[in-house]
C-alpha cells in the first residue's frame, strides 16, 4: 500500500513539474475509467493542463483542483494516504483540499445543463439568467459537504460585518435572488 501511495506522490509530482511545458493532455480526451488503470499519469496530466477546463483557472490551490479532478476522473486509483494529506484529510469547504474540487466535478455534473442552456431553441448558448444554475450548485454543494458557503452565505455575511448587523437581518433582493 505504501509502494502505491508513493508511486502516486512521484506521479503528482512529475504531472506538477509539467504545467505549463505543454503536454500529450494538452486539448486531449477526458481521462476515462479505463485510460486511468492504464495510464494514471495521463489524468494527472490532463488535469493539471493549463489547456483543459477543469482547473484552469485555479491558482493559490492548484495542486489541489488537480487532485480532485483526478479524484472524480479515477476514483478507483485514487486512496487515503498519510503522505499526501490533500487527498482525504483537508475539510470539504476548503479549497486546499482534494474533496472541495471533487465535489466541484459533481456539482458541475449534475448542474452544467443548467449554465450551458438553449432556452430558446436558436442554438446559441442564453447565459442571460445564472440563477437556476447558482441555485441548482448552490443546493448539491449543500448536499455534498454542509458546511461549504454558498455565495449568498458569503454576501450575507459581508455585508452584515459592514452594517453592523446579523447575517439574518440581510435581504438579498429580487436583483441577487
Amino acid at each position: 500500500m505504501k509502494r502505491h501511495a508513493a508511486a502516486l506522490v512521484i506521479i503528482s509530482v512529475a504531472a506538477l513539474l509539467n504545467l505549463g511545458l505543454g503536454s500529450r493532455a494538452d486539448g486531449g480526451h477526458e481521462p476515462t475509467p479505463e485510460s486511468c488503470k492504464t495510464d494514471l499519469g495521463y489524468a494527472f496530466e490532463w488535469c493539471g493542463s493549463q489547456v483543459n477546463w477543469p482547473c484552469r483557472y485555479t491558482f493559490d490551490s492548484h495542486e489541489a483542483c488537480q487532485a480532485g479532478c483526478v479524484k472524480y476522473f479515477c476514483p478507483d486509483q485514487i486512496w487515503c494516504t498519510e503522505l499526501d494529506p490533500i487527498w482525504c484529510e483537508v475539510p470539504c469547504e476548503d479549497p486546499f483540499g482534494a474533496t472541495y474540487w471533487y465535489n466541484k466535478h459533481i456539482v458541475s455534473e449534475r448542474c452544467g445543463h443548467l449554465y450551458f442552456n438553449d432556452r430558446d431553441g436558436d442554438g446559441d448558448i442564453d447565459l442571460d439568467d445564472p440563477w437556476p444554475w447558482y441555485d441548482c450548485s448552490d443546493a448539491e454543494h449543500k448536499k455534498l459537504c454542509p458546511a461549504y458557503r454558498t455565495w449568498r452565505e458569503e454576501v450575507k455575511e459581508r455585508e452584515a460585518r459592514w452594517l453592523g448587523v446579523s447575517p439574518e437581518d440581510i435581504y438579498i433582493g429580487p436583483g441577487m435572488r
